[in-house]
């Protein structure tokens, strides 16, 4: 029997209805963003949900892709999803997420796509707190929760790296308060990445270059956000490189109720970039106080 011919149009039909003979409504899909591009001029969204897996007959490393678009329409509906988790899940790059839509060819391109009407910002702050959890599970059973701490802080840490992103507010904020102080400090600034796919390796070098240099401690900080953003520090490549380094580590990283594996890991955990400074100088006027008790009679 000879094959059938189809035109363009007829052959992406007949998939197109496979599609919905096999998956005849929603769905919903798991994975990790990818590519997310700046809204379309008519308010449409794009980017790709990837997902690394082994293959089981072949047993190699490989990565599925299935595009994702999420239209100007059903963007409400989107929003009104993220707003119950209380702007703690933002879509962005490199976050997991578990998306509802419906799955089609897109005619223009013959590509498969999933159609995006829906997010579940709870599975994406589950995922976050599994692993978090796992991972400071990891770092206690080979000691390294306490590595950093052990670290002696010296009473007037004057040589201080400070890692942040060139120009943030938060760099800003930690500046302004040293200014302030009056202290001498020197300050030596690394730029990193603090949000975003590429942040943990730039966090993680930014932190081994300072544990080569001749200092009394480290900090880092970084402005609040929501708790997708603050991924970066809840990576395990940041965590080790913290409890490698060879000087104290101190961290002011969003806001008070913000809490991640870095802060973990840290020699000392200050509650915003602003209150690092102030916690040096209440360390400082307690060991002048200390000593000066000392010769009291």
């Amino acid at each position: 029997m000879a094959a059938p011919t189809f035109t363009v149009g007829e052959l992406v039909d007949r998939a197109n209805q496979a599609l919905v003979d096999v998956f005849p409504g929603e769905v919903w899909v798991e994975g990790e963003i990818h590519n997310k591009g700046r809204p379309s001029a008519a308010g449409h969204t794009y980017f790709s949900l990837v997902e690394g897996r082994t293959d089981p007959v072949t047993g190699r490393k490989q990565t599925a892709t299935v595009n994702v678009a999420l239209f100007n329409k059903a963007r409400d509906r989107v929003n009104r999803h993220l707003r119950r988790a209380h702007g703690q899940v933002r879509m962005d790059d490199g976050v997991r997420v578990r998306l509802r839509g419906t799955v089609a060819i897109y005619p223009a391109s013959s590509s498969f796509q999933l159609v995006m009407v829906g997010i579940d910002p709870t599975f994406t702050l589950g995922s976050l707190a599994a692993e978090r959890a796992a991972l400071l599970q990891q770092l206690e059973a080979e000691g390294l929760l306490v590595a950093n701490a052990a670290r002696p802080l010296a009473t007037l840490p004057q040589r201080i790296a400070l890692i942040a992103s060139r120009g943030s507010a938060a760099e800003t904020d930690f500046l302004h308060e040293l200014e302030l102080s009056r202290l001498a400090f020197h300050v030596t600034r690394i730029d990193s990445r603090v949000q975003g796919v590429d942040a943990p390796a730039e966090v993680a070098a930014a932190l081994a270059l300072a544990s080569s240099l001749p200092l009394d401690a480290v900090v880092l900080v970084r402005g609040g956000g929501a708790r997708t953003d603050l991924a970066a520090f809840d990576a395990e490549i940041v965590a080790r490189a913290v409890a490698g380094c060879r000087h104290p580590v101190l961290t002011g990283i969003g806001h008070e109720r913000d809490n991640t594996v870095l802060d973990e890991v840290a020699h000392q955990r200050f509650d915003t970039p602003s209150k690092v400074i102030a916690g040096i100088e209440q360390r400082i006027r307690q060991r002048a106080d200390e000593a000066q008790a000392a010769f009291d009679f």
